[in-house]
């Protein structure tokens, strides 16, 4: 169970819908707005020390620099991937294609309670298929009856095969293609200078959400709470299954929490450009080759998960899926693969730049390097964005006109 001690309801309940109901419109809109109404006006993004001319510029002109979400070393990946849910989705596009196809070959193949059993079905893509045998084969010998189910069993396992096995590296490829940044709240809190910006020597970046335009409003949609753990969780220790991958990288692990630690984090899933595409499929291709001719996966194709049930033919596609991951997801296999999937992921760099949105001001820290900060100063007023310094009096601090 998650630690209440350390983080307010609504972030538990938010990270609960975000985690399980992720696909749900009408349920996630609901926690979203529950997102909203406790973002802060403005957050602030801290550097422990100076940055060259030339990355101070681009910070200025709206330019993030976003990493590797798996390199954060908060990073606890406990989720799971729903193969049943997007398999059913993927051969569902079959099953509708299917049967456009024996319409146009003869239009009363299957009546109205027919179709309306295939759709309501547990699994509508094998019911289909089930349902065709059993209509095909009424006036088949016993012989020919069985070459048929042979093949149909065939053709259904060599679906599920081809789905599963793009479900496995498509998954994989979007985990390596999740990039973060960690934003604090604004300036104006000592603790944060303390911890995040080299104990005062580097300085803050401080983006406005006051007023919703597109740009931030576009950004506001990828920033998320983070959740307060003492120590990274495990799968048994929620009494839920978390299934949106961007829960992996809103995790902290902090032994104690504070009023000032409110901290969001940006997620951004990088798509493939056209040339890194090429380069996928280039690289990709030989391993899915690979992966399809593997000699255990290529006896599940002959495997038979055609059963009957009740006088009534059934196609055992939980068994198939757990069959494939067996496999997909053993150390053999990993091994096999495994170096030539380092290459592929190498297609895209471990940090890249974003573009964000322009910034509200830079901060200088209290202890900022005093030669650095005339250098600065005209950097940041050229780009049009102000500059400020942070000063202490009376053991509070305030921003100061350079």
């Amino acid at each position: 169970m998650l630690d209440n001690s350390l983080n307010k309801q609504w972030k538990i309940d938010f990270f609960k819908v975000f985690a399980t109901e992720y696909d749900n419109i009408q349920v996630f809109e609901k926690a979203d707005k529950k997102k909203f109404e406790h973002f802060p006006p403005v957050i602030g993004n801290f550097y422990e020390k100076t940055v060259s001319p030339e990355e101070l510029k681009n910070i200025c002109e709206g330019k993030l620099k976003i990493k590797k979400a798996k390199l954060d070393e908060n990073y606890n990946d406990i989720v799971k991937i729903d193969y049943l849910k997007n398999i059913k989705s993927q051969l569902n596009n079959v099953m509708h294609q299917q049967i456009m196809n024996l319409q146009q070959e003869d239009p009363t193949f299957l009546s109205e309670e027919e179709k309306e059993i295939i759709e309501n079905a547990d699994f509508p893509f094998a019911k289909l298929m089930t349902v065709v045998f059993s209509k095909d084969t009424d006036e088949m010998t016993v012989e020919d009856q069985q070459e048929w189910k042979t093949n149909m069993n065939q053709f259904i396992n060599q679906q599920f095969i081809s789905g599963i096995i793009n479900i496995y590296f498509t998954m994989k490829l979007y985990k390596d293609n999740n990039y973060v940044r960690l934003f604090q709240t604004p300036y104006n809190k000592k603790e944060l200078w303390d911890e995040y910006a080299g104990n005062h020597k580097g300085f803050c970046v401080a983006y406005d959400f006051k007023q919703i335009k597109r740009t931030n409003a576009m950004n506001l949609n990828r920033l998320f709470p983070v959740l307060y753990v003492k120590e990274k969780i495990s799968e048994d220790e929620l009494d839920y299954d978390v299934y949106n991958y961007h829960c992996a990288s809103i995790m902290k692990v902090r032994n104690e929490v504070t009023d000032y630690d409110n901290e969001w984090m940006f997620i951004y899933n990088h798509h493939y450009t056209e040339t890194e595409y090429r380069m996928l499929d280039n690289l990709l291709e030989p391993i899915y080759h690979k992966t399809m001719n593997n000699p255990k996966i290529q006896q599940i194709t002959f495997k038979n998960y055609l059963k009957e049930e009740n006088d009534e033919l059934i196609y055992k596609h939980e068994d198939i899926i757990n069959d494939i991951l067996k496999i997909l997801e053993s150390e053999e296999f990993d091994s096999q693969i495994h170096d030539e999937f380092e290459e592929v992921l190498k297609i895209t760099d471990d940090e890249i730049m974003f573009d964000y949105m322009k910034p509200e001001a830079i901060y200088l820290g209290i202890k900022f390097p005093e030669e650095k900060i005339e250098s600065y100063k005209n950097i940041v007023e050229s780009t049009g964005t102000r500059i400020f310094q942070i000063k202490e009096k009376d053991g509070k601090i305030f921003k100061s006109i350079i």
